[in-house]
C-alpha cells in the first residue's frame, strides 16, 4: 500500500473499441463514418462494431447507422448507484477518521474484486499510497473479507478455482484461513488484515448492507501496525462495525446483521 513505481500499459483493440462508443456517444453514425472520422482500418472496424453489437452496447438503427445500445445504461447505472453510496458514506468515513492516524476506505465488488470508491486520511504523518480504482485482494484485504462474508463456502471455492496460478493444495489451505475469517466477520461484525498484504500494515474492515440486506460494499481502515496494536483490535473493530451499520441504514438497510 505504500508509494510504488507504476507503468503504464495501453491494449490498441480496446483504445480503438473506446474511440468508437466516445464518437456515438455524439452522434449516430454508420460504420463509414466511423471508418472515415476515427481513421481505423474497416476490418477493424467491422469486428469491434460486431462484437459491440452482440453484446447490446451498439445497435443498428432503422437508417443503417449505429448509436449506443442498452448495454452502456448497465454501466451507467452501476456507476450512478456508486456515485450515490460514496456520497453517503462520506462523512461516516469522515468521522471515523477523524484526529486519528488512520485511513479510512470504502470499497465496491467489482469482478469479484473489492476496488476503492472512496478515501479520507486521517491525522497520521504517513499516507498510504492506495487510490480510487485501485483493486485489493478478496481473500487477504479487510475490504475483501468483509465483502465476501455472506457467500456459501461452495461460491467461494469456485471463485479460488477461477485463479488458474492456485494448486488444488493451495485452495485447500487457503479455504480454511477464509473459512475462519468468514466465521469471525458472522461473530464480531468486523474482520482484521494483520499484515497479510504488506508488513507493517493492518487494516479493520466491515460489510455494507443495502436495503435487501445484501453486502453492496465494505469500508476499512488502514494504520500502520505501532498505531494499531492487537489491544485496540476490539475497540476500533467495533467502531468500524458501528460505522459500516451507520452507512447500512442510511442505504435504507433495516435488518440485526
Amino acid at each position: 500500500m505504500m508509494t510504488q513505481g507504476t507503468k503504464e500499459y495501453s491494449v490498441p483493440a480496446i483504445e480503438k473499441t473506446i474511440l468508437i462508443l466516445n464518437a456515438l456517444s455524439e452522434a449516430e453514425l454508420s460504420a463509414s463514418d466511423l471508418h472515415i472520422q476515427l481513421k481505423l482500418p474497416k476490418s477493424t472496424t467491422f469486428v469491434i462494431m460486431n462484437t459491440l453489437e452482440q453484446n447490446d452496447l451498439i445497435q443498428k438503427t432503422p437508417e443503417g447507422k449505429y448509436r449506443l445500445g442498452h448495454g452502456v445504461l448497465r454501466w451507467g447505472i452501476s456507476y450512478f448507484k456508486a456515485m450515490d453510496l460514496v456520497r453517503i458514506a462520506r462523512p461516516f468515513l469522515e468521522s471515523l477518521a477523524q484526529d486519528t492516524p488512520f485511513t479510512a476506505h470504502l470499497a465496491v465488488p467489482v469482478e469479484n474484486k473489492p476496488v476503492y470508491a472512496d478515501k479520507v486520511e486521517g491525522k497520521g504523518f504517513v499516507r498510504f499510497a492506495t487510490t480510487i480504482g485501485q483493486a485489493q485482494p478478496l481473500f487477504q484485504s479487510s475490504v475483501g473479507k468483509a465483502i465476501i462474508c455472506d457467500k456459501t463456502e461452495e461460491e467461494i471455492v469456485h471463485i479460488l478455482n477461477q485463479d488458474a496460478t492456485l494448486s488444488t493444495q493451495q485452495i485447500d489451505r487457503m479455504l480454511e484461513k477464509i473459512k475462519g475469517d468468514v466465521l469471525f466477520v458472522r461473530e464480531h461484525g468486523f474482520v482484521i488484515e494483520d499484515q497479510e498484504f504488506e508488513e507493517g500494515i493492518r487494516c479493520i474492515g466491515a460489510p455494507i448492507r443495502n436495503s435487501s440486506g445484501e453486502i453492496i460494499a465494505s469500508i476499512s481502515i488502514t494504520s500502520l501496525v505501532k498505531d494499531l496494536p492487537a489491544i485496540k483490535f476490539l475497540t476500533i473493530g467495533n467502531l468500524v462495525k458501528e460505522t459500516a451499520g451507520q452507512i447500512s441504514r442510511a442505504m435504507g438497510y433495516l435488518g440485526g446483521k
